[in-house]
């Protein structure tokens, strides 16, 4: 005897709205795509959270450049709150300069990998 392993996946829902510029991607997400590309903007549940994070992002995605981060603390923020905490203990002596300049270098090249994007 065969078995079905055909998985099912749930249907998508209809728009909220006629108007709606998001439309419900195979995925579980609210998509859109923009000069080419899909972007998601949120799961089907959250309608109103995918809608809001489009208009946040849709002057910036059209235009060709990384959305702005609104929310959240950057990895540049990170960064420097850390630095600042080893540049404490470096003046206290806790800390030696070469320990330091190695955080820098190390802070330097995240920042450089990740940009300064949300980190949470």
């Amino acid at each position: 005897m065969v078995k079905n392993t055909k998985r099912r996946t749930p249907s998508k829902p209809a728009k909220p709205y006629p108007d709606f510029p998001l439309f419900a991607h195979a995925t579980g997400r609210w998509a859109k795509k923009i000069r080419g590309k899909l972007h998601y903007f949120g799961p089907w549940r959250d309608s109103d959270g995918a809608l809001q994070l489009y208009l946040d992002q849709r002057d910036d995605l059209p235009a060709g450049r990384r959305p702005r981060v609104t929310g959240g603390i950057t990895v540049q923020d990170t960064v420097n709150r850390f630095l600042t905490s080893k540049n404490r203990l470096r003046e206290n002596g806790e800390l030696t300069k070469r320990t330091f300049d190695d955080y820098f270098k190390t802070c330097e090249r995240l920042v450089l990998a990740f940009g300064n994007t949300s980190a949470i």
